[in-house]
């Protein structure tokens, strides 16, 4: 259950998984909604309070009540429960392994968040909610939005042209035989 909350914290907020290995209860505002991560931070503009996904508060709820121990830690380490765990790798490896999923690093689901809030909101909603103040930085984390720009594409088409699907094309010199040619998009 800790990969799994791990991975679902990553996926539903965006946050690091160095950052929930840390991450303690008294941290976690349910009533707000938010995590709240002092200043134990890289950076001043990361210290700022993480909203929680209704999701993610379910997760970390349920969590929390399956929680044997009372550590303050929201995952503590299995041996030492007065730490927060230190690695997720092995644990994360075996995952993939049952799921027929080939290795990929757990820092990938933070660009896979990256990605799937760019399909969804703005820009600067992206770069606040990985908190990372430079544009180019979000762009690094983004994958390939290859379906995003298709249906950016799409759409602009179709306000400028209509839903028309079949273009006709004619052969205008002057010393061809005047021939319709059709070419259909799908």
């Amino acid at each position: 259950m800790t990969t799994r909350a791990i991975i679902l914290l990553s996926q539903t907020g965006g946050r690091t998984y160095s950052e929930g290995f840390s991450l303690r209860w008294d941290q976690v505002d349910f009533e707000n909604k938010l995590i709240r991560l002092d200043n134990d931070v890289k950076t001043p503009g990361s210290a700022e309070p993480v909203p929680l996904s209704e999701y993610a508060c379910e997760v970390l709820q349920a969590w929390n009540k399956e929680q044997a121990s009372k550590s303050p830690f929201v995952f503590p380490s299995p041996r030492r429960p007065d730490r927060p765990v230190s690695t997720v790798k092995t644990a994360w490896k075996a995952t993939l392994r049952r799921a027929g999923v080939p290795y990929f690093p757990i820092y990938n689901l933070r660009h896979v968040f990256c990605t799937r809030l760019s399909g969804v909101a703005p820009d600067a909603v992206v770069q606040r909610a990985i908190r990372h103040t430079s544009p180019e930085t979000k762009r690094r984390y983004q994958l390939g939005m290859t379906d995003q720009v298709r249906q950016a594409v799409e759409q602009a088409n179709e306000k400028a042209y209509g839903r028309k699907k079949v273009l006709r094309f004619y052969d205008v010199r002057p010393d061809a035989k005047k021939k319709e040619g059709k070419a259909v998009c799908n």
